[in-house]
């Protein structure tokens, strides 16, 4: 598929400009980004085809977000790697200060990339830090995120510096074929083409919290047709088997409770089989502070708005 390249200067990293230039094109379009390639073909743990949808389908842009620990130990050991990683394998690195984007001529296509670094002749280089240890191939994940990246910065390859559980830095140099970089922008194509009309792709798993996200209540009555009771009876079948294996649960515990006699491990026949051991947790006692420190705690209560489906007696 044809198409053409352009970089633009790259916001903040993390800010919310940031995150708006990669939600959204200069037209409004929607576009997706490296990385969350991956979530287009299914194969991104954490981000499904239908969260990626719902995410393009919003009103307004994500915001900004607590770095979690993964994230902070990224951003914080980024710059130091490529360093690294630069002096290791004797190639120049540079940060880049610009995005790259690639449309295609009818526009159906609209991809972003944000790189980490970029050789001198143009090929990206993907910073990554891992608590598992490298095992010389790419998950699904980061694959798919490099292809993503090769087609933005018009680039065969892709330079991988993967720090992983053994402290120790790796390179790992991904090759991307032109028909790899096809059968992405193939993907991403069809999959803006339900976004641009709307729609979730129907090949996206929802949840029932991409569900709720996506029809937001507005107090009137949806007619159903007469064969939803099968799914109305679904429901109900699954809430009585969660309480009768809530029960069941119940009752094993408290007999394995008496049987150990207050013991940490129960055996048979010499093999440890079972323990109950005294664990400990800290929490913060909301009653008390609410009763003591009524307006401090006043200033922090934090009210959320949630629905709950609940089935009703239908007529015979």
């Amino acid at each position: 598929m044809n198409g053409y390249r352009y970089t633009f200067k790259k916001p903040t990293h993390g800010s919310q400009e940031w995150l708006t230039a990669r939600w959204k094109d200069e037209d409004g379009s929607a576009r997706i980004t490296a990385s969350v390639a991956a979530a287009v073909h299914g194969k991104n743990p954490y981000m499904t085809t239908a969260d990626l949808a719902i995410e393009l389908l919003a009103e307004n842009a994500p915001t900004p977000k607590e770095a979690n620990m993964a994230m902070e130990r990224g951003n914080r050991l980024e710059p130091v790697l490529i360093e690294w990683f630069a002096d290791l394998e004797h190639i120049e690195v540079s940060t880049p200060k610009v995005l790259y984007a690639f449309n295609s001529d009818d526009n159906r296509v609209r991809l972003l990339a944000t790189l980490d670094g970029i050789t001198p002749d143009g090929i990206p280089v993907e910073i990554k830090t891992s608590k598992k240890m490298w095992t010389g191939s790419l998950p699904p994940m980061w694959y798919w995120q490099g292809v993503h990246q090769a087609i933005c910065a018009d680039s065969d390859r892709v330079e991988w510096g993967i720090f992983d559980s053994n402290l120790e830095l790796h390179r790992h140099t991904q090759i991307v074929t032109s028909d790899e970089k096809q059968n992405h922008i193939a993907a991403c194509q069809e999959f803006l083409g339900y976004i641009d009309k709307g729609l979730v792709p129907p090949n996206a798993q929802m949840s029932y919290e991409n569900a709720s996200y996506l029809n937001p209540s507005n107090s009137s009555t949806a007619e159903l047709p007469e064969s939803f009771v099968e799914v109305l009876e679904l429901l109900e079948r699954a809430r009585t088997l969660k309480s009768e294996a809530v029960a069941l649960e119940e009752q094993a515990k408290t007999e394995i409770a008496m049987a150990l006699k207050g013991c940490d491990v129960g055996s048979i026949n010499g093999d440890k089989v079972v323990t109950w051991k005294v664990s400990k947790k800290s929490s913060f006692d909301t009653t008390r502070f609410q009763s003591e420190h009524p307006a401090l705690a006043e200033k922090y209560v934090r009210q959320t708005e949630y629905r709950t489906i609940r089935t009703t007696k239908r007529s015979k």
